[in-house]
Parts: structure tokens; C-alpha cells; sequence
């Protein structure tokens, strides 16, 4: 593995997602990797890893979206047509 710098290097970004107790997010899992997978055309971003919660409790986490980028590639992303398409989906799931 890469190196992670916090000196303009790349560092990890963590999203961390709890949806309605009535949305069923594994259904629409697939469609969140490949609205995902639409960021990494952005230069600065390296990776992203969507983590599926590993346990039942209702006080957890749903999921968690790891990203490897740098601080230019977080702007990048935050100002992306995907962010915006993200958060629109997480206005009405959570």
C-alpha cells in the first residue's frame, strides 16, 4: 500500500452512512458502487471502497465509503456531479 501523507499526499476520507430502518440499501448496494465508480474518473482520487456493516445492531453504521484521495480530489468530489447525485439520494434515505 501506498504511503498515506497528510503533506499533500493522498489520505483517506470516510463517509459514514446510516440509512431509514425501512430502506432496504442492499438492494440498490449496485447502483451506489457504480455511482461511485463515476468519481474515479477524477484525477486526484486513487480508490474507493464501500464497506458493508458487518453487524445487525440498529445503532450501526449501514455502510461506510472509504476514499483515497487528495485534498484537491475532496474539492473535486464535493463539487462532482456525483456528490450532488449522493446527496440527493441520502435526503430521502436517511
Amino acid at each position: 500500500m501506498r504511503h498515506l501523507s497528510r503533506k499533500g499526499g493522498y489520505r483517506k476520507h470516510f463517509i459514514i452512512v446510516k440509512f431509514k430502518k425501512d430502506y432496504n440499501y442492499k438492494d440498490e448496494l449496485n447502483n451506489i458502487k457504480d455511482l461511485f465508480n463515476k468519481a474515479m474518473i477524477i484525477p486526484e482520487i486513487k480508490d474507493i471502497i464501500i464497506h458493508k456493516s458487518n453487524s445487525f445492531k440498529d445503532n450501526r453504521h449501514d455502510l461506510m465509503i472509504e476514499m483515497i484521495l487528495t485534498i484537491k480530489g475532496l474539492q473535486d468530489f464535493d463539487n462532482s456531479e456525483v456528490h450532488k447525485q449522493w446527496k440527493e439520494i441520502l435526503l430521502l434515505k436517511i
